[in-house]
Protein backbone atom coordinates (compact mmCIF):
# COMPACT_ATOMS: atom_id res chain seq x y z
CA UNK A 1 0.00 0.00 0.00
CA UNK A 2 0.99 3.43 -0.43
CA UNK A 3 2.16 4.68 2.45
CA UNK A 4 4.03 8.52 2.55
CA UNK A 5 3.66 9.35 -1.02
CA UNK A 6 1.38 12.63 0.18
CA UNK A 7 3.02 13.59 3.38
CA UNK A 8 4.98 16.57 1.99
CA UNK A 9 2.32 17.94 0.60
CA UNK A 10 -0.53 17.23 3.80
CA UNK A 11 2.10 18.91 5.80
CA UNK A 12 2.67 21.87 3.81
CA UNK A 13 -1.15 22.55 3.47
CA UNK A 14 -1.48 21.67 7.06
CA UNK A 15 1.61 24.94 7.93
CA UNK A 16 0.15 27.20 5.18
CA UNK A 17 -3.09 27.15 6.96
CA UNK A 18 -1.41 27.89 10.76
CA UNK A 19 -1.38 24.61 12.35
CA UNK A 20 2.01 23.98 14.37
CA UNK A 21 3.17 21.67 17.14
CA UNK A 22 0.89 19.14 18.39
CA UNK A 23 -2.00 20.84 16.53
CA UNK A 24 0.37 19.89 13.32
CA UNK A 25 0.85 16.45 14.35
CA UNK A 26 -2.38 15.41 15.28
CA UNK A 27 -4.19 17.14 12.43
CA UNK A 28 -1.51 15.39 9.90
CA UNK A 29 -1.93 11.80 11.68
CA UNK A 30 -5.89 12.59 10.68
CA UNK A 31 -5.39 13.84 7.18
CA UNK A 32 -3.13 10.94 6.60
CA UNK A 33 -5.85 8.59 7.76
CA UNK A 34 -8.18 9.42 5.61
CA UNK A 35 -5.60 9.68 2.41
CA UNK A 36 -5.11 6.10 2.83
CA UNK A 37 -9.06 5.55 2.95
CA UNK A 38 -9.48 6.83 -0.09
CA UNK A 39 -6.57 5.90 -1.49
CA UNK A 40 -7.51 2.19 -0.63
CA UNK A 41 -10.96 2.47 -1.83
CA UNK A 42 -10.09 3.78 -4.92
CA UNK A 43 -7.20 0.66 -5.46
CA UNK A 44 -10.29 -1.93 -4.76
CA UNK A 45 -12.46 0.00 -7.08
CA UNK A 46 -9.91 0.14 -10.29
CA UNK A 47 -9.56 -3.60 -9.47
CA UNK A 48 -12.73 -4.48 -9.35
CA UNK A 49 -13.26 -2.58 -12.66
CA UNK A 50 -9.87 -4.21 -14.54
CA UNK A 51 -11.68 -7.24 -15.22
CA UNK A 52 -8.56 -9.13 -14.44
CA UNK A 53 -6.01 -6.67 -16.21
CA UNK A 54 -3.01 -5.83 -14.40
CA UNK A 55 -1.59 -2.14 -14.06
CA UNK A 56 1.21 -0.88 -12.14
CA UNK A 57 1.30 1.84 -9.96
CA UNK A 58 3.03 4.16 -12.88
CA UNK A 59 0.02 2.67 -14.96
CA UNK A 60 -2.34 4.35 -12.50
CA UNK A 61 -0.94 7.47 -10.63
CA UNK A 62 1.93 8.31 -13.45
CA UNK A 63 5.40 8.38 -13.24
CA UNK A 64 6.42 11.89 -12.16
CA UNK A 65 9.86 11.46 -11.62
Amino acid sequence: MITGEFDEEILEDLINQGYEGNALLNKFKEIRAQVHDVMEKMLNDLIEQSNGEYYTMEEVFGDNE
